[in-house]
């Protein structure tokens, strides 16, 4: 068996997918998922899938003391953070939910990684980071301008 994973927003399309990939790759994951963008049957469909169930926490990784409970429970060595709200235009009716939600949310899982001496983190970010670009495609040489929404600010926050 190898490591365990810590997967928020991890019940989400992305999160599944890559939950399946690391289970088919026998890493332990633990799923940390408030369902607000997710069923509640996909982690029983994750184990169809893969023949082992992850791990399963209905929860907000906004909620620090809920997420030190997953820290304390299993040996987290990796996350990849996809607990986030993500449309953009929803994040201009409510910006202080998105701030809120967003930057707390992963400020709370640097945080405990730091506390438990965790380094690997993968952090799902946007292509809103660019602004209003000069050309397209965007690349990672793209300088970054600008965000035009709550939802792309945030973002670059948590890039920064």
């Amino acid at each position: 068996m190898k490591e365990t994973v810590l997967l928020t927003g991890g019940a989400g399309f992305i999160g599944s997918h890559i939950a399946v990939e690391l289970l088919q790759r026998d890493y332990n994951v633990v799923i940390a998922d408030d369902l607000s963008n997710a069923r509640p049957d996909v982690p029983e469909r994750i184990r169809q899938i893969t023949g082992r169930a992850p791990a399963f926490y209905r929860m907000d990784a906004a909620d620090r003391p809920a997420l030190d409970r997953v820290f304390r429970e299993h040996p987290i060595a990796a996350a990849v953070h996809l607990a986030g709200y993500k449309a953009v235009g929803e994040s201009v009716q409510k910006p202080l939910e998105y701030y809120g939600n967003n930057l707390t949310s992963f400020m709370n899982v640097i945080g405990l990684m730091r506390e438990y001496g965790r380094r690997n983190i993968v952090f799902s970010s946007s292509c809103t980071v660019y602004g209003e670009p000069e050309k397209q495609p965007v690349t990672e040489q793209t300088p970054r301008k600008p965000a035009t929404s709550p939802y792309g600010n945030t973002k670059q926050m948590c890039e920064d």
